[in-house]
């Protein structure tokens, strides 16, 4: 079986290293290489093609939100997962418009990351559960529509 190739980057080692023992657990997936920012994540990108970034929203010297813009435009077949403690409607929506593939909450169920490498690797889109949830009543307020989005 072919794994599926993970580029970690994030600013913080404790995050990344924690982030690394995760997904060492699923078989599918290895790790290639760790970024502690945006532009390295580029350079690392060009080096050793992964086919997924977790990338960290909230980064140094080039901004999660930047890399995937670059990396959407420079490397378009490696899919981006956004790793994020903020869920609010904008930096989902500027994420997804950069080019992200997905945006998993960095307080997430464990077993989220590997439904997230899942997802976009079979070419969808993911978005925890939470942050699903948000932007679903975002819009139904903007639409005026007052209904609960789990009511029929």
């Amino acid at each position: 079986m072919k794994k599926t190739r993970v580029l970690l980057a994030d600013d913080h080692g404790l995050v990344r290293a924690g982030f690394r023992s995760l997904l060492e657990k699923i078989p599918s997936v290895e790790v290639v290489a760790e970024a502690r920012d945006g532009r390295e994540a580029l350079a690392l990108l060009k080096t050793h093609r992964p086919d997924v970034v977790l990338m960290d929203i909230a980064m140094p010297s080039l901004n999660g939100l930047e890399a995937v813009a670059r990396a959407s435009k420079e490397f378009s077949s490696t899919r981006v997962i956004i790793l994020s403690m903020h869920t609010n409607e904008e930096y989902v929506v500027q994420a997804l418009r950069a080019g992200a593939s997905g945006y998993v909450i960095k307080d997430a169920a464990v077993a989220e990351l590997g439904l997230a490498i899942q997802a976009v690797t079979s070419g969808g889109t993911y978005l925890s559960p939470r942050i699903s949830k948000a932007m679903i009543e975002a819009y139904l307020d903007r639409t005026g529509d007052k209904r609960s989005p789990s009511s029929d």
